[in-house]
């Protein structure tokens, strides 16, 4: 059984270690975890994650956040600006000439 959860907790936390290289699990004053982005913040804030009663809870939910993240930013409606957009329209016409 042990070795499941081992598995588990690598794989979240190789999940979250290749968005955040500098990640690490911090604890607070009143014993309970969380994960540090390395950078003075921890992973969640933005979603407002409060920290976790046990160490895997906090990678699995810092996992979550991060998965989040990503459809987020993948789904914005701002994530394209003009200029790529008209380097776009710019490439597509000029192949489109060729023609």
């Amino acid at each position: 059984m042990q070795t499941d959860t081992k598995k588990i907790f690598n794989r979240l936390k190789k999940r979250v270690l290749k968005k955040f290289p500098k990640a690490k699990t911090q604890i607070t004053n009143d014993g309970r975890y969380y994960i540090s982005d390395g950078f003075g913040g921890y992973i969640g804030d933005d979603f407002m994650i409060p920290p976790q009663s046990n160490v895997i809870d906090a990678w699995k939910w810092a996992a979550e956040a991060v998965r989040l993240k990503q459809n987020i930013d993948r789904t914005h409606p701002m994530k394209h600006d003009m200029q790529i957009d008209e380097k776009k329209f710019n490439r597509i016409s000029r192949r489109n000439r060729k023609k």
